[in-house]
């Protein structure tokens, strides 16, 4: 059986701090895929109300979106997440405004990290939607301001890759 947690994948979660509690009774949730989609979307949703500022519980749910076929809602709640995460951490939402010497992506954590996350996730996103070449110019930003592969970015641009040249065929 899934946990809710396995939504947050890799992202930097509070260890301790005021949300910290609240944050881990979620993730310890049970997560039904074939009949609990409602009742974990109303767990994440709560927790979002109760902490605004958290972002990954935007990831939580914008995956949750995802996983269901919600890829409407997933994609705008991915646009809200970058710009939530921009803001915070002081930096332009575009990522072709960025710099990629920039030395908060050599080592991203935090909204930096959310952030890189946030691109890899609306690259997929696009790309379940059809979108090859708005997957591929999101995806291309994220390996230039990424070129370590922090969170991944490389698997969804082959993905992306493999779908371009299956559709040239």
């Amino acid at each position: 059986m899934m946990l809710v947690s396995d939504l947050f994948d890799d992202l930097p979660l509070p260890e301790d701090g005021a949300d910290a509690g609240t944050i881990k009774a979620l993730l310890s949730a049970p997560l039904d895929l074939r009949h609990g989609w409602s009742r974990t979307e109303r767990l994440i949703d709560d927790a979002r109300h109760a902490m605004p500022k958290r972002l990954e519980l935007n990831v939580a749910m914008y995956k949750l979106f995802a996983y269901s076929g919600r890829l409407e809602e997933a994609e705008a709640l991915i646009d809200e997440t970058l710009a939530s995460a921009a803001k915070a951490g002081g930096f332009e939402a575009d990522p072709a405004r960025l710099e990629a010497a920039d030395s908060r992506w050599q080592s991203a954590s935090g909204n930096d990290r959310l952030y890189l996350y946030s691109l890899k996730a609306l690259g997929f996103v696009r790309l379940r939607r059809g979108n090859v070449d708005g997957a591929t110019r999101v995806l291309d930003e994220l390996a230039r301001l990424d070129p370590r592969d922090q969170v991944g970015g490389s698997v969804v641009a082959d993905m992306a890759e493999r779908v371009r040249m299956a559709d040239a065929a």
